[in-house]
């Protein structure tokens, strides 16, 4: 299994919330997640997310899994740190920077970013740490030469709305991740099948057959690292036989794609050809009553977990009324 996919995937330390039922932690996280919506104020939130980090360390599971879970997300946390404190001129003044293109500083910076890209063909690591050095040189540069003709001047104004914003979808998004990712991470996927079953049963007073669903669901999350390493291991394979991912034209990276999804699909097909097989050998039959092996019983921690996660609700909802027009 490539190591890199987290989300999915179940790492067994026997911790307390490892020991949870699954009904327990599918309808606590899930009121978790709502909690965060509701909370208005930076502080209590920050605290909230204090909170999270303990539950994360609580399950001995290695912090480097929660982490890597945040990789995929890093672009979306940078782009919308930006976008707030760029045009976002609600609050106080706090700082303001003024940028200015010249013809000299578009040109070194145009070479430098020119430098930055042949350099990261033979430099393959810390391609991060050198991109933002070739940025902060081309700032420095733009802010010192001058001498040239000036090509625009934009002045940049920080305001404390903006970084207040930034700092609740920030902490939002990195709270909802590390709480999806304990649920994944601690409950095997047969007890979140079972667990997603038992929650969702009401709906079938209205005709909707939860055990279906149930199983469409927790089928998914269960193949989703498989399938991103099976991914992973055709496009080594692609490219021991040549193929760069990375290098040719429009046409070429479109053959390249289309290289890629072509075995995916046939693996993907393949594997669910497999599965529906061995659920048919095992006697599988959609939407019909089947018995388990371990029934799921509430224990006393479960009443208090179910317990904290609804006075946590109408904390948030207290606190979304009172702390309405503060930070």
């Amino acid at each position: 299994m490539n190591n890199k996919v987290v989300f999915g995937q179940y790492f067994d330390t026997n911790s307390w919330m490892h020991r949870l039922d699954p009904r327990t932690k599918i309808i606590s996280l899930f009121l978790l997640m709502i909690g965060v919506f509701l909370i208005k104020n930076l502080y209590i939130l920050i605290g909230f997310f204090g909170f999270v980090l303990l539950l994360v360390l609580s399950t001995k599971i290695p912090l480097a899994k929660f982490l890597k879970s945040l990789r995929m997300m890093l672009f979306l946390l940078f782009f919308t740190t930006i976008f707030q404190v760029l045009f976002n001129k609600v609050g106080t003044k706090l700082a303001s920077f003024s940028l200015t293109m010249t013809v000299l500083t578009l040109s070194i910076s145009v070479i430098l970013l020119i430098s930055y890209f042949i350099i990261i063909k033979f430099i393959k690591k810390f391609k991060l740490l050198l991109l933002i050095a070739f940025m902060l040189m081309s700032l420095y540069l733009q802010s010192e030469v001058i001498t040239t003709r000036v090509l625009f001047n934009y002045t940049i104004e920080v305001y404390s709305k903006g970084l207040i914003t930034a700092g609740f979808v920030i902490v939002r998004i990195i709270a909802l991740i590390l709480i999806s990712s304990l649920l994944t991470l601690t409950t095997k996927p047969t007890d979140l099948n079972n667990g997603l079953e038992s929650v969702l049963s009401p709906l079938e007073k209205i005709g909707l057959k939860t055990s279906i669903l149930a199983m469409m669901i927790s089928i998914a999350l269960r193949f989703i690292p498989t399938l991103i390493n099976e991914a992973d291991r055709i496009l080594k394979a692609q490219a021991s036989r040549g193929v760069d991912f990375k290098e040719g034209n429009i046409g070429q990276k479109v053959v390249q794609i289309i290289s890629l999804l072509i075995p995916m699909f046939i693996v993907s097909f393949k594997r669910a050809e497999e599965l529906a097989n061995a659920m048919e050998a095992r006697g599988y039959i959609p939407g019909e009553k089947r018995t388990k092996l371990y029934v799921l019983q509430f224990k006393t921690f479960d009443y208090l977990s179910l317990g904290f996660s609804i006075l946590f609700i109408i904390f948030g909802i207290i606190s979304r009324g009172y702390f309405a027009n503060t930070v």
